[in-house]
């Protein structure tokens, strides 16, 4: 089996090899996209010194003659401000060539025709022209995914398109004969937990809403599914292991495919596989709940991030209020706000349900007050 870390970034190459396709979307579409072309200031930001406060543009020492006002949208006045002069000004708004700085309105005042500073204030308060970029700069990087900030940095640079990766075409494929649909299984029956659930955490990793299927415990049934998938991202869950009703390994292999991790020394999730099947890179996991979201978030937004062009991120850190026992394999432990939840076995939910990160806990386990790196939670 593959080191957790090491899984990863096996994940991640294997996702940065397949290839991908730029389309241009409007900036309503883009949050959360991945840019397949950088932004770049195309002029400086802003384009013009303007006034950060409401006040008056002035000129030489005081007191001054206020002149006309200048308002948010106004042309850069062409007449040269001269020394001794005052125009009203709003936030915002151009300056006139020759102003010195900004008196702040609660900082002036008219008093027999004559502007007069009543507080004195070091600061200039303009905005000046390429302050926050000059022209030709990276705004937003690629293979970064475009926030709701970066949108409105990309507006403000005057793009109304930008170039992003297609999102990743995806499939999920839940497995086995025990899987219901709907109500309430009877013994030996379990509920299918995934295909409500999983494809929003799929969407929240940057695929497309994926095409759902329910695939019986045969070798036939399994092997005829795998073939069939799109080119993109194909999930399974379940049919992971070595046991008898276990098919995904004798399907891969059947098929020709290559596989690239076959388990991961992490729990829960260890018999996670995944394998480059033609076109389609299979993502196999576990089929006890909380170890294949496990599998999903650590791996498979490892293996998005690549599909789409994005840098593995570097994995936040947290400190943890109680101590982790340790395992011979790294732990992915449901926590909130640093303490571990309760009810964590492979098969159970409610755990990372009240979980707000999952932290990876290395062999030998941590104290109560160490730093350990976490995963954040994609919903």
């Amino acid at each position: 089996m593959t080191e957790f870390s090491a899984a990863r970034q096996l994940a991640h190459a294997a996702g940065l090899a397949a290839p991908r396709a730029p389309e241009s979307v409007s900036l309503a579409h883009a949050v959360g996209r991945t840019l397949a072309t950088a932004v770049t200031a195309t002029a400086p930001l802003p384009g013009f010194d303007a006034s950060a406060m409401d006040g008056w543009a002035v000129a030489g020492d005081g007191p001054w003659m206020p002149g006309s006002p200048i308002a948010a949208g106004d042309d850069i006045p062409p007449q040269r401000l001269a020394p001794g002069a005052a125009r009203p000004i709003s936030t915002g708004a151009p300056l006139p060539p020759g102003a010195a700085r900004v008196i702040r309105s609660e900082r002036g005042e008219l008093r027999d025709g004559l502007l007069h500073e009543t507080m004195a204030d070091a600061g200039r308060h303009i905005r000046e022209a390429g302050e926050e970029s000059a022209a030709g700069e990276v705004l937003v990087a690629q293979g970064a995914r475009l926030t709701s900030p970066r949108v409105a940095l990309a507006a403000a640079a005057g793009y109304d398109r930008v170039d992003v990766v297609a999102a990743v075409t995806a499939q999920l494929l839940v497995l086995g004969d025990e899987v219901i649909a709907s109500g309430h299984p009877v013994p030996g029956r379990v509920r299918d937990v995934f295909s409500p659930s999983l494809p929003a955490v799929l969407d929240a990793l940057g695929t497309q809403p994926p095409i759902l299927a329910r695939v019986g415990d045969s070798l036939a049934d399994t092997t005829a599914a795998l073939a069939a998938a799109p080119a993109g991202l194909l999930v399974t869950t379940g049919g992971s292991a070595r046991g008898a009703a276990d098919h995904v390994r004798a399907s891969l292999a059947a098929l020709g495919a290559e596989v690239l991790l076959d388990g991961v020394r992490m729990r829960p999730g260890h018999p996670l596989l995944l394998a480059r099947l033609g076109g389609t890179l299979v993502l196999c996991l576990p089929g006890n709940p909380l170890a294949a979201y496990v599998g999903l978030v650590a791996i498979g937004g490892a293996l998005v991030d690549g599909m789409l062009g994005r840098p593995l991120a570097p994995l936040a850190e947290i400190t943890l209020v109680e101590r982790v026992l340790g395992a011979p394999s790294t732990r992915v432990v449901p926590v909130a706000l640093g303490v571990p939840t309760a009810h964590q076995g492979a098969g159970m939910l409610r755990g990372l349900a009240e979980a707000d990160a999952l932290a990876i806990i290395p062999p030998g386990g941590a104290l109560a007050g160490d730093r350990v790196e976490i995963l954040p939670l994609p919903w």
